[in-house]
């Protein structure tokens, strides 16, 4: 799917070697459209660790934690409207959509153990969600077109095949009109590879286009990864895989 920016991370985040930081959730002010959710990770501090890098454990943790609430908001929101989404397509718009606003960390202890508390508040705005499901049915619309447009060409390969065949019979007696069995089947087999490589050739276009609006969006790496393998173009298909495995596919 084509997907809307998505800012991700605002700025205004502490630092890295700030502990116990003020959150800055103002409920009041926001519109009713925006929904506020927070994600906490607990992660030990060990003998070979730095503040640091555990902070950074807690605030990951944390940040999946709240994101997978997001997506079980997504996936009711969807639902409620009779329509269901791949667990990971869902995770994916929830991962885009939320805003992460603020990170508090905390130190906190634990028997003999001294942990780190990550606290991530996020934010999903209730019109982003939607905007997913209007992109949804634009695109299956665009599908419908294309698969008749594919269709109306199917139908023309038959008739050609009919024609060709047709000429066969009337024309067996002339050899130098004879077509034979075999350039029938090289034909149709012309006439399919064609009509394949264009279905690829538009959904690689229909990706670049997506790419073009959401550079994060991995999904579209991926299929475009798999249009490009289909052709037999193995080295931009390869790296497609391995931008979308980056962006967490």
């Amino acid at each position: 799917m084509n997907r809307p920016a998505s800012s991700k991370y605002v700025p205004g985040l502490p630092a890295d070697d700030d502990i116990d930081t003020p959150t800055n959730e103002n409920a009041s002010s926001k519109p009713d459209s925006i929904k506020i959710y927070d994600g906490v990770a607990d992660c030990p501090v060990n003998d070979s660790d730095t503040f640091k890098n555990v902070k950074l454990r807690a605030k990951d943790l944390a940040i999946q934690k709240v994101q997978q609430k997001i997506a079980d908001y997504v996936y009711g929101f969807w639902k409620d409207r009779y329509l269901t989404l791949p667990d990971d397509e869902v995770l994916s718009i929830a991962s885009e959509i939320c805003t992460i606003t603020d990170v508090k960390y905390n130190f906190i202890d634990s028997d003999d153990k001294v942990l780190i508390r990550a606290t991530v508040l996020a934010q999903i705005d209730d019109n982003d969600v939607m905007n997913y499901i209007i992109q949804f049915f634009k695109e299956r619309n665009e599908l419908k077109i294309q698969n008749e447009s594919l269709r109306k060409e199917i139908e023309d390969l038959k008739r050609q095949i009919a024609e060709l065949k047709s000429q066969h019979t009337n024309n067996q007696q002339n050899t130098s009109q004879v077509v034979s069995k075999d350039k029938i089947a090289l034909a149709k087999k012309k006439f399919e590879e064609a009509f394949i490589q264009k279905g690829y050739t538009e959904a690689i276009r229909l990706y670049d286009e997506a790419i073009k609006l959401n550079p994060n969006y991995a999904g579209a790496y991926h299929y475009r990864g798999i249009a490009y393998k289909a052709l037999g173009n193995y080295v931009k298909a390869e790296s497609d895989f391995k931008k979308a495995k980056e962006l967490g596919w």
